[in-house]
């Protein structure tokens, strides 16, 4: 009993101290209870229409202002002088500012994404170097993952800079299908065949409305083009659903997908001032001598 009371009289006289502790431990749970009410609004507010890509960065954003905050209680609790810590930061934040300008760039170009939005998650974009779908955009830097599975992770400076390509954006996308056929093939023959596979298929629409035409004569092949508005979704399935159904329909028609080649002509030149009992002695444009220019006897 002595000793319970020795324990009850030690206690009161650290009764401030008990005071701060007590503070300092609701100021953590506090703290952790608004961080676990500011994941479930968030998640509420993706589920409403947020763009999911924009919650990493709101998250970082409250969660530091949040600590941030907590550390300025939790020393006002310990007594410190809180504004002389500030005045402090205040003097040093032109040097800070200095010394993580890059970072703080990021932090801006984040925002500035977040609020203009050029992409959103699950968007495929390309910007500089940069491809992939888009995982988030966070309060450094965002993430995105390439077609073949990849992790990258991009400052948000970089696709701030950078103009930026955003494949999923729009509804609609114009698949383009070029196909080089020899020179002694009829183009109007395979315009028909393209016109013909296209017809009818529900994947293009008719407005606006499907093109076929020669593109262009290159060295070995004659290109035709055929040009037809679908759906974002289906650009892919499309294209090489439809590459595939064209060389198998030209073969079927008898229509040559010509390898790249050259047609050579070798010129042959009577020698001039020869005899014509000599005259069958040539030389080759190439500029190979003939055995009576070398100085050699004919025989």
């Amino acid at each position: 009993m002595q000793h319970l009371n020795i324990f009850f009289d030690w206690l009161a006289a650290q009764h401030a101290v008990v005071q701060r502790l007590f503070a300092i431990f609701a100021i953590i749970a506090i703290t952790f209870g608004l961080l676990r009410l500011l994941k479930f609004t968030l998640n509420h507010v993706v589920k409403k229409g947020m763009d999911e890509s924009a919650k990493p960065l709101v998250y970082s954003l409250f969660s530091y202002a949040l600590y941030v905050v907590a550390l300025l209680a939790i020393l006002k609790a310990l007594d410190v002088n809180t504004a002389g810590i500030v005045t402090m930061v205040g003097a040093a934040s032109l040097a800070v500012g200095l010394a993580i300008k890059d970072m703080l760039s990021n932090i801006a170009a984040g925002i500035l994404l977040l609020l203009l939005k050029p992409f959103k998650a699950k968007d495929y974009i390309e910007c500089g170097k940069i491809k992939g779908i888009i995982l988030g955009v966070g309060l450094f830097n965002t993430t995105l993952k390439t077609i073949d599975g990849l992790f990258v992770s991009a400052p948000n400076s970089k696709l701030w800079e950078e103009p930026i390509v955003n494949f999923s954006r729009n509804h609609l996308r114009r698949l383009e299908i070029t196909t080089g056929i020899d020179y002694a093939d009829s183009a109007d023959k395979a315009i028909a065949i393209l016109q013909d596979l296209v017809k009818g298929d529900p994947l293009f629409f008719k407005e606006p409305e499907p093109q076929f035409f020669v593109s262009s004569l290159q060295d070995s092949s004659v290109n035709v083009t055929f040009r037809a508005w679908i759906k974002t979704n289906d650009y892919w399935d499309a294209k090489w659903k439809y590459t595939a159904l064209v060389k198998e329909r030209f073969t079927a028609a008898g229509i040559g997908i010509p390898f790249p080649q050259r047609t050579v002509h070798i010129v042959h030149e009577t020698i001039k001032g020869a005899p014509s009992d000599t005259a069958n002695y040539t030389r080759e444009a190439s500029g190979m001598s003939t055995p009576s220019e070398q100085g050699q006897p004919n025989f």
